[in-house]
Order: C-alpha cells, then sequence, then structure tokens
C-alpha cells in the first residue's frame, strides 16, 4: 500500500515500529555469514537508482581493514598510467578507469531523493516518532556503541599495516586475472588512497539513516530508491563503491558487549572476522590485547601512559586488589555503608603517578556490589569521589546527592 500523506499513526503502524527497530539491531549486530547473493544484488539497485551501470567486478573481503586496504589497491590499480599495461585481463570486467567517485552518486543522491520524498508525505509528529523509536535507537544501538569502535580499530590498524591483508585477498581475487609485473609508483600511491578510504565506504554509520526509510517503507511511503542501500546494508558488512567495481566485506564473526551495549569482553577480543582482524575492548575503550589476554601487573598499569587504557586495566585487576598492590593510603576508618548493608566502604589516597587520572583532586571509594556476581562472588569497585571528603559514608552520600544524615539513616530504616 501506498499512501500520498502520513500525519499520524494509527496504532497498529505504531505497534509496528519497535519490530523494525528490533530486526535492524539484530541485522546489525549479526554474526552470520554475508548473504552474498542478497547484498551484490543491493549493490546493483544502488548503482541504478543513482543512474550508474552496476560494477562488473566485484570483490569480497573478510572484514573492514581488508577491505580498506583493498579499496586503495584496487583504486590505484585501475587509475595508474601504466594500468593498460600491468591490468590488460582486468579492462575485460572493469571497462574505464575509476574516474572521479561514485560514493557521491550512490549514497548522496539516493539518500537525497529519498529524503525528499519522504518529507513531502510526511509531517511533525510522526517524523520525530520514527526518528525516535526507529533512526535514533538503531544507530545508538549498532553505530554509536559498536561499529565507531570497529573504525577507529580499522584506521589505527591500516595505518600500520599497509599490506597485511592485501597479499593474501585482493592477490587471491584479482591478481590472478593479470599477467605481468605491478610498477613501482602503483605501489607507492596506495598508502594515499588507504588514508582517504574512509571518504568512499559505505557502512554502518549509516544504519541509523536507512532503517528510518525502511520504516517509512513499511508504513506506505515510497522509498524505493534506497531499496539497494537497504539490502546491502542488511547482508553485508562495509562496502567501497566504485566506477565498474565494487570491494564489499564479510560479516564479523563474533560481537561482544557488556549490559549497556558497549563493546565489552572481559576474556577475549570483543569483535573478529574471519581473516583474523579483531579488536579488544573493556567497556566501550579500545585496549591493547595482552591487557586482556594476560592481563598487567602493577608495574605495567603504573607505566600506562593513556589515563583511560589505564582505568580499564585497573578496573580489571580489581579496585581491591589494586589499592593493595599499589600501597595506596587509607582515608579514616572502614565504615559500614547504609545504603549496602551489610557491606562497607572506605576511602583511598590516590598515589602521586596515578593523579593525572583525574582532572581535579579526587580519592577513591572503595564500594561493594550490592548484588553476586554470576559465579558468586562479590566484586568491589572503586568510585571517584572529591578529594576533600575524609568521611567515607559522607563521599558515599555525596555520590547519591542526598546529605549524610539522611543517607547515614537508610540502614536504621530497614
Amino acid at each position: 500500500m501506498t499512501i500520498t500523506k502520513l500525519n499520524t499513526l494509527a496504532p497498529e503502524q505504531a505497534a509496528l515500529l519497535p519490530q523494525i527497530r528490533d530486526q535492524w539491531i539484530r541485522d546489525g549486530l549479526s554474526t552470520e555469514p554475508a548473504n552474498r547473493a542478497a547484498a551484490e544484488a543491493g549493490v546493483r539497485k544502488a548503482y541504478e537508482a543513482a543512474g550508474l551501470e552496476p560494477p562488473r567486478l566485484v570483490i569480497w573481503l573478510d572484514s573492514p581493514f581488508a577491505g580498506a586496504l583493498g579499496q586503495g589497491f584496487l583504486r590505484s590499480m585501475l587509475s595508474a598510467p601504466n594500468s593498460g599495461q600491468v591490468w590488460g585481463q582486468v579492462w575485460d570486467q572493469v571497462w574505464d578507469q575509476v574516474r572521479g567517485q561514485v560514493w557521491g552518486q550512490v549514497w548522496d543522491q539516493v539518500r537525497g531523493q529519498v529524503w525528499d520524498q519522504v518529507w513531502d508525505q510526511v509531517r511533525g509528529q510522526v517524523w520525530d516518532q520514527v526518528s525516535d523509536q526507529v533512526w535514533g535507537q538503531v544507530s545508538d544501538q549498532v553505530w554509536g556503541q559498536v561499529w565507531d569502535q570497529v573504525r577507529g580499530q580499522v584506521w589505527d590498524q591500516v595505518s600500520d599495516q599497509v599490506w597485511g591483508q592485501v597479499s593474501g585477498q585482493v592477490w587471491g581475487q584479482v591478481w590472478g586475472q593479470v599477467s605481468g609485473q605491478v610498477r613501482g609508483q602503483v605501489w607507492d600511491q596506495v598508502s594515499d588512497q588507504v588514508k582517504n578510504w574512509n571518504t568512499y565506504v559505505i557502512g554502518r554509520w549509516e544504519i541509523g539513516v536507512l532503517s528510518f526509510c525502511d520504516a517509512f517503507a513499511q508504513l506506505g511511503i515510497d522509498t524505493s530508491k534506497a531499496n539497494g542501500l537497504i539490502e546491502v546494508e542488511r547482508n553485508a558488512d562495509w562496502w567501497w563503491p566504485m566506477a565498474g567495481a565494487v570491494v564489499i566485506t564479510d560479516r564479523p564473526t563474533l560481537i561482544a558487549r557488556d549490559k549497556d551495549g558497549r563493546l565489552h569482553n572481559a576474556t577475549g577480543p570483543a569483535f573478529a572476522y574471519r581473516d583474523g582482524f579483531k579488536g579488544y575492548l573493556w567497556h566501550g575503550t579500545r585496549v591493547p590485547e595482552d591487557l586482556i589476554e594476560t592481563g598487567w601487573d602493577i608495574k605495567r598499569i603504573m607505566s600506562e601512559k593513556n589515563a583511560e587504557v589505564r582505568r580499564c586495566a585497573i578496573e580489571r585487576m580489581g579496585w581491591d586488589q589494586f589499592i593493595e598492590a599499589a600501597d595506596m593510603t587509607q582515608i579514616g576508618d572502614t565504615r559500614p555503608d547504609p545504603g549496602n548493608a551489610p557491606h562497607t566502604v572506605s576511602l583511598w589516597e590516590l598515589p602521586d603517578n596515578l593523579r593525572d587520572l583525574y582532572e581535579e583532586h579526587a580519592r577513591i571509594l572503595l564500594c561493594t556490589n550490592g548484588s553476586p556476581e554470576r559465579d558468586g562472588s562479590i566484586h568491589k569497585f572503586g568510585l571517584v569521589v572529591p578529594g576533600h571528603h575524609e568521611d567515607p559514608v559522607a563521599a558515599a552520600a555525596d555520590l547519591y546527592g542526598i546529605p549524610t544524615a539522611a543517607y547515614a539513616q537508610l540502614q536504621v530504616r530497614r
């Protein structure tokens, strides 16, 4: 059913929004192998919607890291001055050099047409309702919490390892199609192409917009121009469109998150791909592999220059163990915690070489989790409190934003 105006949502339409949102989140966080046939069909539709010839050369790689390298490698090969000699057999599939940038047409042009269509037919409350319940939540769960971190990891590794994955994957799919030797100047160009990889990629940061378009399609608004982009997004990972060629990447094999949806794994990588590309994160913060795999001792923690990583290392060790290992000084006595009986709270002074963890003078309130972990253990953790506190109960009350006397009465009332 196609409609011309949508001013309000009927109850059955409003009930669709959480279903659409949840399906997009499932698709966006899927670790199933890419549906290559469906993704390639989506690429063809996206090119056609932008008024372009679909690509004849489709290259699949196993991760965004490999894709970032592969697209730079391929782009340089196909645009090099001597590429006609070196890549003669590729010209049979890619009929012209890579000229200009297809990305703008495939993404910006298609989205612009869909946007105009939706805006003409939807007004006010409906736009906001769909945006809040679908676009916003899908983007937060999938892009904000997960893929932004993956992108950062890709950039770090690309800058250090320009050729690592290319030799294993691009060679297998492209190099075998050509004869001759690669000219030296082509090799020199690839590093420059890779630096700009994120200018050309279409990926997970678009998932909120595409879920928004899909929601309106299911509400009866014609957003068919975006169908190709939607199909790729639901069936593959990042992809790089070019004139005559496209690089598409497979989904991850692992995504591990904490209860707040942030990438996190205390015992291994928080995300991983089929080619071995992976990242280690502690509650959304990227950390070195050995911090998760083996843990750091107090000397290694103290020598870490990055304050965020150092904080993660302390949390992984455990604040109670760290306090002992770092020989921190206790301020005052250990007190019963009125807000978390029968547990206690204590106040500790940070050593001089850890005070730069925080912008202002701070102390650590050592608390006990109110509920046991899955293995039955009781977890202790440190909370940052202003450095003027001398009494742990007063510091705990300050964290709750209530007067100390009122907080102290909590235990009495139980």
